[in-house]
């Protein structure tokens, strides 16, 4: 079966979330005061003492995970014994559900400490991207596991 074009551009769209999220991950993990990524002001606003937490979150959450279901969604192996409780494909229920995570995660930061830097934007609309794309009717019928 032919993988449709909206799948090509939701892969381009995870691969920049994962160098965004081993960038920052990699940065946080590797200068935990955060002025590197010149963000120690906003580090009394948070509920972390450092960014070691919020390092690892990005290194595999927003890092390796968005890799690891890029590589799934293109190879579909079948090595992952989930049993069926989806009517789709599991790595594209989990793409979903990490642009929801992303989503997420913005909303939290934009609680916190506001969205201050141009990324934060760049990745917010990413995050729709990759919820929207997964969502496009070529891309779910392609994962579907359970045909009506």
């Amino acid at each position: 079966m032919r993988k449709p074009i909206a799948l090509w551009f939701l892969v381009v769209s995870l691969i920049f979330l994962a160098f965004g999220g081993l960038y920052g991950g990699i940065l946080m993990l590797t200068d935990p005061s955060g002025r590197s990524l010149q963000m120690d002001s906003v580090l009394p606003q948070l509920l972390v003492p450092n960014y070691v937490l919020p390092g690892l979150f990005l290194l595999f959450v927003m890092g390796l995970a968005p890799l690891f279901l890029t590589f799934s969604l293109l190879a579909r192996p079948k090595w992952i014994p989930l049993p069926i409780l989806f009517r789709h494909y599991w790595a594209w229920t989990a793409t979903l559900a990490l642009g929801i995570v992303l989503i997420l995660w913005l909303t939290l930061q934009a609680f916190l400490i506001g969205f201050q830097w141009p990324i934060q934007y760049v990745t917010a609309v990413n995050g729709l991207l990759i919820v929207l794309l997964t969502l496009i009717p070529q891309v779910r019928k392609h994962f579907e596991m359970i045909k009506t």
